[in-house]
């Protein structure tokens, strides 16, 4: 069995197949088409992942290949910056994503997410990013993606990494709630506080 024990570099393209996403303007269909899809937008993919307020309906004037369409396991991520790449869940499974994003599906013995973690760093945004300084859109090649050098350590630090970022997404999430309580329970109290009768002396 072919696995990884100690630290590795692959490029990108040795250890996933990449896929571009849809022309979309060349399926394109009126409102009354048959066919409709359930689009990312790049509005859609923020940085804690899929925001599905912003998904959009695509009406297509034929059946749509399965390639793509989101699927569980895969990340998908924009070609502009921010890149905010996402795994794909059984809950974003089957959306279609348009020219503007890949879909990456690891190959080898790599965890989707550890990968999603390593694409969202910094250094890798500097490095996509380093011959596109001066373009308003900063859009990357798929080349460029494709001949990124990815470390990959053991899977078992590769599952220590995840799983200490799954805990750190949970907490961020728990402080983004309590703040929003917070925020209802300040307004509420002004707005009781505030609308009190004044006594006349």
């Amino acid at each position: 069995m072919w696995y990884i024990k100690y630290m590795a570099i692959f490029r990108l393209k040795d250890i996933s197949a990449v896929q571009m996403g849809l022309i979309l303007e060349r399926k394109k269909a009126d409102n009354d088409s048959l066919h409709i899809y359930k689009r990312l937008t790049l509005r859609a993919m923020e940085s804690d992942g899929v925001n599905p307020e912003a998904i959009e309906p695509f009406y297509s004037i034929e059946p749509l290949q399965e390639e793509f369409l989101t699927k569980t396991g895969n990340i998908v991520m924009k070609l502009f910056s921010p890149f905010n790449p996402t795994v794909i869940t059984k809950e974003t499974e089957g959306y279609l994503f348009p020219s503007q994003m890949v879909s990456i599906r690891p190959t080898k013995p790599i965890l989707p997410e550890y990968l999603c973690l390593y694409l969202s760093q910094d250094f890798v945004a500097k490095y996509l990013l380093v011959n596109y300084f001066w373009i308003a859109q900063r859009a990357i090649t798929i080349d460029s993606l494709l001949n990124l050098e990815v470390k990959v350590p053991s899977q078992k630090n590769q599952q220590i990494i995840c799983d200490y970022h799954h805990h750190y997404h949970n907490l961020c999430q728990l402080r983004k709630a309590l703040k929003k309580e917070e925020q209802a329970m300040m307004k509420h109290i002004f707005s009781l506080l505030s609308s009190e009768k004044e006594i006349q002396v």
